[in-house]
Parts: C-alpha cells; structure tokens; sequence
C-alpha cells in the first residue's frame, strides 16, 4: 500500500486485492449537532479543496481512482461511506446525512446499511467500525459498480 502526502486533501491510496486498487478518499468529520437536524442524526459538510461560499464544486475521480466519500466520528470510531458517485455536484457545505440507527449498528461492531432515496438515486450507506473499514470499503465498491450497471 502506497498513499499521498497525509496532510493534503484529498488522501490518494493504492491498495491491493481485494480492495479497490487505486482510491481517492474524501474525509469529513461526522457530527450529530443539536438543533436544525432530527434527533439522532449524524451529517458531514462536503467542501472541497480550495471550493468557496458560493462556488459549486464536484469530487475528482480522474486517473482511474475511486473517490470514496467518508466520515468520521472520532468518539466512537465509526466510518460512514457514502456512494460519492451520487453527488456529482454540490454547493459549498453541503449536508450528507446518516441515521443514528446506522452509526450505532456499526458502533455494536456490524457493517451496517442505510438505504437513502436522492434526487440523483437509491443510495445505500454503510457503516463501520475501524477494524471493519476493509470491508465496507469493499461492499462499497461492489455496491456502486452494481448501481452503475443497473443504470
């Protein structure tokens, strides 16, 4: 495994089989603020590098990289993957949203789902645990790669 400079946004990885050879990771910490959400949900703010208020923005996917679109939440070191490919554009801080029920599945040490209806799609979500990521990582890609040739 090979990765770019950790402290630049996005985070490439060349990884080996099974996982997705080569990725491009977009990280963003996964917050459950009170106020101006429902209870129990967990969101992320998309901004992309260098992406102004105001300015619309899209997830790099150029040279053969998956862009793998993830939250963190540091307090219960949960992984949430998101199906990047279904927010092709989107303005700054846009809110990506995930159950309570899903983090918390993946908290009790399962790779849990969430199915999202989007304008742009059914999107299924996952979730993990961090010695679980390997394999969401991988579902999530098998799941994208099934959505895209379905369509």
């Amino acid at each position: 495994m090979s990765h770019s400079d950790i402290e630049k946004k996005p985070l490439e990885l060349d990884l080996s089989v099974p996982l997705p050879s080569r990725v491009r990771i977009y990280m963003y910490t996964l917050t459950d603020p009170p106020g101006g959400r429902p209870v129990g949900e967990f969101k992320i703010q998309l901004i992309a590098p260098g992406q102004k208020k105001g300015d619309t923005a899209s997830f790099d996917g150029s040279d053969g990289r998956i862009v793998l679109l993830i939250g963190y939440h540091p307090d219960t070191n949960v992984f949430v993957l998101w199906d990047a490919m279904l927010y092709p554009e989107f303005p700054h801080s846009r809110n990506v949203q995930v159950s309570g029920e899903t983090v918390y599945g993946a908290f009790a040490g399962v790779v849990a789902f969430q199915e999202r209806k989007l304008r742009t799609g059914i999107e299924r979500v996952l979730a993990a645990r961090g010695q679980k990521v390997a394999a969401a990582v991988r579902e999530r890609f098998v799941l994208t790669v099934d959505r895209v040739i379905s369509e």
